[in-house]
């Protein structure tokens, strides 16, 4: 991003901030396809893209207030993001170990439109068995933010971005080599 870009960012933010619904709109429209990918990276479930990005729309509205730094605002925003996606992730582990298994869960279609081939088939399996926190890692990575950009949204240092990130690929690799054998 560049000065001027971040200086616009900033003053919308402040705007925002003061309760201005244009510069919250505006927020909204700047970020929502970026916050939707992110969202998708992290559940893999088309479904939940929508009704997850706008609980991250509605909790940003409510907390803009509190953010100290505006210039930090997009490692804010996918913090909130990253956060509302685990902890949806972790309902529905419950509600997993909770309910019990029907029928009519058995065999779920792809949604129409799907690419349907065994090697994405493969890498999606291999994402299944990422952590979630893994799979924002690598969402992040894949959106092309840099070390420092991640260590900032997920409040860590950039060596342990690099650590984290070096052990996500491997476990996606193995995770990928074995349900995709040539």
């Amino acid at each position: 991003m560049d000065e001027t870009s971040t200086t616009d960012l900033v003053d919308l933010v402040r705007r925002a901030q003061r309760g201005d619904e244009e510069a919250l709109h505006d927020l909204i429209v700047t970020y929502q396809n970026r916050v939707a990918g992110f969202v998708f990276a992290i559940t893999n479930r088309r479904d939940q893209v929508e009704d997850l990005s706008q609980q991250v729309f509605i909790k940003m509205v409510r907390a803009i207030g509190g953010l100290q730094a505006p210039s930090q605002f997009e490692s804010w925003l996918f913090r909130l993001a990253r956060n509302t996606c685990i902890d949806q992730l972790r309902r529905q582990k419950l509600r997993r170990i909770f309910l019990p298994f029907a029928a009519e869960h058995e065999n779920i279609p792809e949604p129409p439109g799907a690419v349907d081939t065994e090697e994405l088939d493969a890498l999606r399996h291999a994402l299944e068995h990422l952590r979630p926190q893994d799979r924002a890692l690598l969402a992040l990575v894949q959106e092309g933010r840099s070390h420092a950009e991640i260590a900032a949204v997920l409040s860590t240092s950039v060596a342990a971005v690099k650590a984290r990130l070096h052990r996500a690929r491997e476990h996606l690799r193995e995770h990928y080599q074995s349900h995709h054998a040539p």
